[in-house]
């Protein structure tokens, strides 16, 4: 339940985004800045019109696989065994490779 609910929290951010300014960073204040991603990516794919990873958390804490909505940019720079990270508080995320690691914006900026 709660994957569904995080993707659904970040879809809706998606969707926002293309709406007006104050309401998008109302919306990422009020929900995508407490989420929080630590995990590695397992899987990828589209869905439909939305592009997608899955990955298993690697914190310790929870031993359950999470999904998270990308756009095409972030789709194409992916790819499994990297590492997606998203900090409690933080509206920017990183995805982390062996080698270098990408900041992603938020994306009302």
């Amino acid at each position: 339940m709660c994957k569904i609910k995080n993707s659904l929290v970040i879809l809706c951010l998606v969707f926002i985004a293309f709406s007006c300014t104050n309401v998008c960073q109302e919306c990422l204040e009020k929900k995508f800045r407490p989420l929080e991603y630590n995990m590695v990516v397992s899987g990828k794919y589209i869905d439909v019109k939305f592009y997608r990873a899955i990955g298993r958390e690697i914190s310790g804490k929870t031993d359950t696989t999470e999904e998270f909505v990308l756009n095409e940019d972030e789709y194409q720079i992916i790819e499994i065994g990297d590492t997606f990270r998203k900090e409690k508080g933080k509206l920017d995320f990183y995805i982390i490779k062996k080698d270098t690691t990408y900041t992603i914006p938020n994306f009302c900026k």
